[in-house]
């Protein structure tokens, strides 16, 4: 275990400490508690190199060869060729993600889940029973590991951004500790990449301004970042000085996921529109049908296209109010993706993702009997889908796709 101790501990009485906690190549991780065999092994979980997977998960043997998530997998078999894939169970991560929230709802009652396999934790309230957050902290890695097996990593700060990079700088199985008062000291020597919030395009931008490095961003003039960078210039600039005052969100709102979405990339790039937007329609339809099997509404609808080049665009639609009607969405999308450069040379993936959601199912008007209509289609088509598969029937432009 890593224990980076260079910041002292907290005082849970009199500050408000947060952990990040993160697991580490949690697919992987999984994989070899089903498979021992693959222990010190490179191993990635992905698609298939021939069907132009990518890596979702590699473990650390196999990023030692330069495998990255994200990265193509035929790619990532020529970097490692002793690299040993695994095509994912999304069942077994799952369940595992659930154990692993179960340890973590015995030390906070206020848990905020990220993604399957981070979370944040509020331990105000808690030192009496577990001491200082470092120690819980310790105590919380070593439960997950003696009672499931995984690897977890823990960024401990005065809030939710802090902790969430310090827990990055601590990979893997590590844990460090950001003393309340410090937080600028931690963030300036790290590249400005390291700040949530900060991806490739934001990158370029602050470094033709000269800025490569955290300190540098928050030293920079408010005026000039927002010349630059518009309204985000000062959020950044206060975000590289460790300022957030956002809160853990407990209950039950944060256990509504953040997104349903679904992605293809083709075996062979495809040009014909018509041929897109049945592969369009056909993802969405799946997101749509999981939207209702969860009891979820969504009001944004996203379409991704990534062309033969590799230049990916998304674009975003927003609804005038939730719905989890293939109809009302599927309207959204399309609109979306004729407004979208199409005339590009050859495309190889297009995605969906449905967001802004909520909790709940849409009881439609008694005077809207077009959408109440489509509505009972909707569910006629869930239940015959349930029954004889989701390529039983195909709806819009869907249609004449071949069985998948």
């Amino acid at each position: 275990m890593l224990l980076l101790d260079a910041f002292v501990g907290f005082d849970v009485s009199s500050n408000r400490p947060i952990l990040h906690v993160d697991l580490d190549s949690f697919f992987v991780g999984v994989e070899r508690i089903l498979d021992p065999r693959l222990k010190g092994r490179p191993v990635a979980v992905g698609g298939a190199p021939e069907s132009r997977g990518v890596v979702s998960s590699a473990s650390y043997e196999a990023r030692a060869c330069g495998v990255r998530s994200g990265m193509a997998m035929a790619k990532a078999l020529r970097l490692c060729p002793n690299l040993i894939r695994k095509p994912g169970q999304r069942e077994m991560y799952a369940r595992a993600s659930r154990a692993v929230r179960r340890v973590l709802d015995r030390f906070s009652p206020v848990v905020e889940p990220l993604s399957v396999d981070e979370a944040w934790l509020d331990l105000r309230g808690t030192g009496i029973l577990f001491g200082c957050a470092v120690d819980t902290a310790e105590r919380i890695r070593r439960e997950v590991l003696r009672s499931l097996g995984l690897d977890l990593t823990v960024g401990v700060a005065r809030n939710r951004l802090v902790s969430k990079v310090a827990s990055a700088f601590a990979k893997p199985k590590g844990l460090f500790e950001v003393y309340p008062g410090r937080e600028a000291d931690f963030l300036a020597p790290l590249p400005v990449r390291a700040l949530p919030g900060i991806g490739p395009a934001t990158e370029n931008r602050l470094r033709k301004l000269g800025l490569f490095r955290l300190g540098e961003l928050a030293a920079a003039e408010v005026g000039l970042l927002r010349k630059h960078l518009g309204r985000s210039g000062p959020l950044l600039n206060a975000r590289a000085l460790g300022e957030d005052n956002s809160s853990v969100r407990g209950g039950e709102e944060v256990n509504i996921r953040r997104s349903i979405g679904h992605e293809e990339t083709f075996a062979v790039d495809i040009h014909d529109p018509l041929l897109l937007k049945a592969h369009l329609r056909r993802l969405l339809d799946r997101a749509s049908r999981r939207l209702r099997a969860e009891e979820l509404l969504a009001k944004k609808v996203s379409v991704k296209l990534r062309w033969s080049n590799f230049h990916t665009v998304t674009r975003d639609s927003t609804l005038t109010r939730h719905t989890d009607n293939d109809l009302e969405l599927a309207e959204s999308a399309m609109s979306s993706f004729e407004k979208m450069a199409t005339d590009r040379p050859m495309v190889r993936l297009v995605g969906i993702r449905l967001s802004s959601l909520i909790r709940g199912f849409r009881q439609d008007s008694f005077f809207e009997d077009g959408i109440g209509r489509s509505r009972r289609l909707v569910s006629a088509i869930d239940v015959v889908r349930g029954r004889h598969g989701f390529d039983a029937v195909k709806a819009g432009e869907a249609a004449w796709l071949p069985i998948s």
